[in-house]
């Protein structure tokens, strides 16, 4: 039974590391796990498992990390991994390793850890020199084991780990032998590959040429697309100039009207004062002519005076008489003459005077008339105005819907989606506008899925035509990967945006870009890259959310670029995580009209956990509707989850 055991501890060792070139990962994975399979003497006592590298450079060290955060305990304590640059300086640790090659003495560093828990591992050392030691066969790692200093030290070893080892020093030397054979082997090897990467580099000056040439067309598209956007910004000024001048004409047109009826008011006012003035006349000239029948009668009676005083002239009595009566009645008809010519002359005034009324009252309802007909013109004009402007704002509008057509074209279908994540993913996407400065992008190269979320400077269409610029160099970068890092991703995407928006960094040059969060993730190992400009990581583990915060500048111009960090995890099942950008949690909303903010962005995504991630989706989106009320939505909203 132990025999079997053994072949199988080291068709697994031997597997493990073939076909792989061994370095500093391939290092930090074989520390742990020799640590695995050696027992302390003091373990009940350590608190935290230490492990420590003695090297003058962190490149190990990091390795370390990054394996300790994967597996997160040794014997069921906590790692932590240091790095000493001297033999003096080791201290405080459980074990330590150093390579042959970092020029260390192995017998000081022996002596050093005498009488200590410490496990010294090694590489590239004599046979027994060290406690554990390993070399690289054919690419093959090779380890003997030093059992006497072990049990001197207390150290207790896994039979089947030491059943593997090489077992004297005959065999260790020539598999040292074998190893300046390889060597040879791989210098051949790499001047052949020298020799090709002169022929590569030809290549890339060739491909480097002709990219300079797309590039030079695509900043004539983007100059094509500047222009239109230029066209656009100034339709919407001139539909908005014009919006303001119709405004002002229907408030002109409204204010002559109130006067027009003012004055009609007047008018009639007048003329009902002439219409009473009219009746006056006529009474007046009814009694003139009651007066003209009783002077009429007057003058009849003078004329039969006279013809009785020619009759009787002989009487000078009656002569004298009549005379008198004759003076008499001539004074009387004098005055009565007089009268009725100022009677004749008050008339004709008066006369006059209703025809100037009467002139003057119609010249007012002929103005009445030609400015009704000067509003009516002014009316149909505005409504002319208004129907052209209507008109306007339809094809506007109908450009911005086919701007949305072209937008949800580029980005990934969701059958696409649904292959890579069948189930297990759901993306809530809410524009702000028709369409929207966020995006959100997903590629599969080899065994790697790539999911972005980005939200772009500006909203509606500034944001939607950087976001087809942000689809289309995430579409070219990765085509010319051929390693997928995230951080790396992110590099070249700040790079194709600086150069696409001439960003030189000179004063007035403008800084739009766009926050990104963007995940690796590999569907065979379940391991999950993650790099950030300014948008973080949400992983939710047993309802616990543990945040990965982004770095802390755009994918664009900024006052320092640095190449962005690469964080990386080991998921494991029932993991979830979600990428965002900051539209949801910044709407404002509910009884006092404040932001949602991302305190409750994550209890409520914890509260979640168990339900279908559809379901989810529909829960976040009620949510955030239901805070928003009737509220304006002040950004484009995308929240993308996935779940192991």
């Amino acid at each position: 039974m132990i025999k079997y055991c053994i072949i199988i501890f080291s068709f697994l060792s031997i597997t493990s590391f073939a076909q792989q070139k061994f370095d500093d990962k391939s290092r930090a994975i074989f520390i742990f796990d020799i640590v695995k399979y050696v027992t302390w003497p003091n373990e009940a006592s350590i608190d935290t498992f230490c492990v420590g590298v003695l090297d003058k450079n962190n490149n190990l060290e990091e390795e370390l990390k990054k394996v300790a955060a994967v597996r997160l305990q040794v014997h069921k304590k906590p790692i932590k991994v240091v790095r000493f640059q001297s033999i003096e300086a080791i201290e405080n640790c459980n074990t330590v390793f150093v390579n042959n090659e970092s020029g260390f003495d192995i017998d000081k560093v022996l002596k050093k850890l005498s009488g200590k828990p410490i496990l010294l591992a090694s590489e590239n050392f004599s046979f027994h020199k060290s406690m554990v030691n390993f070399i690289i066969v054919n690419n093959i790692q090779r380890y003997e084991v030093n059992e006497p200093k072990l049990k001197e030290e207390g150290f207790i070893v896994y039979d089947l780990f030491a059943a593997g080892a090489v077992k004297s020093k005959a065999d260790w030397e020539k598999l040292y032998k074998q190893t300046d054979v390889q060597l040879q082997k791989e210098k051949e090897i790499v001047e052949a590959q020298n020799l090709e990467i002169e022929k590569q580099k030809k290549e890339i000056a060739e491909q480097t040429e002709k990219i300079t040439k797309q590039k030079e067309e695509i900043l004539i598209q983007i100059q094509q697309i500047e222009k239109q956007k230029s066209e656009l910004l100034l339709v919407m000024k001139q539909v908005g100039a014009q919006q303001k001048l119709l405004k002002l004409k229907i408030e002109e047109l409204n204010t002559k009207e109130r006067e027009l009826l003012s004055k009609n008011d007047e008018i009639q006012k007048k003329a009902k004062v002439l219409e009473e003035q009219q009746l006056s006349i006529a009474e007046q000239e009814s009694k003139i002519g009651e007066q003209k029948e009783v002077l009429n009668k007057q003058l009849a009676q003078i004329e039969m005076q006279k013809l009785i005083l020619y009759l009787f002239i002989a009487i000078i009595l009656l002569i004298t008489i009549m005379g008198y009566f004759i003076f008499k009645a001539y004074k009387v008809k004098k005055r009565a003459n007089k009268l009725l010519n100022e009677k004749n002359i008050e008339i004709m005034e008066q006369n006059e005077e209703i025809r100037q009324q009467t002139e003057e009252i119609t010249a007012q309802r002929d103005e009445i008339e030609f400015k009704n007909g000067e509003l009516e013109i002014q009316k149909k004009t505005a409504e002319d105005q208004r129907d052209e402007i209507s008109e306007q704002k339809e094809e506007i509008m109908a450009s911005i819907h086919y701007a949305r057509r072209i937008q949800t074209a580029v980005l990934p279908p969701s059958k696409f989606i649904s292959k890579i994540l069948p189930d297990h993913f759901f993306i809530l996407n809410k524009p702000r506008d028709i369409v929207s400065g966020d995006y959100y992008w997903m590629a599969q190269k080899g065994n790697k899925t790539i999911i972005a979320a980005a939200d772009c400077t500006g909203h509606g269409v500034p944001g939607a035509f950087m976001s087809l610029l942000g689809v289309s160099f995430l579409n070219e970068v990765i085509s010319k990967m051929d390693e997928i890092y995230a951080n790396n991703i992110l590099d070249k995407l700040r790079d194709s945006v600086i150069n696409a928006l001439n960003q030189a960094g000179t004063e007035g040059i403008t800084k739009d870009g766009m926050d990104l969060a963007l995940c690796v993730l590999d569907i065979d190992t379940y391991e999950l890259q993650f790099a950030g400009a300014n948008n973080p990581l949400y992983l939710i583990r047993n309802k616990e959310l543990i945040e990965t915060k982004a770095d802390k500048m755009p994918i664009g111009l900024y006052d320092e670029n640095k190449p962005f960090t690469n964080n990386l995890f080991q998921l494991q099942k029932d993991d979830a995580f979600y990428i965002f950008s900051d539209g949801f949690p910044d709407q404002f909303g509910g009884p006092l009209g404040k932001k949602f903010m991302y305190k409750k962005m994550k209890e409520l995504l914890v509260n979640i956990q168990d339900k279908p991630m559809f379901e989810q989706n529909e829960i976040l989106d009620k949510t955030i509707e239901d805070w928003r009320g009737d509220l304006f939505q002040v950004d484009d909203m995308l929240i993308i989850g996935v779940k192991v």
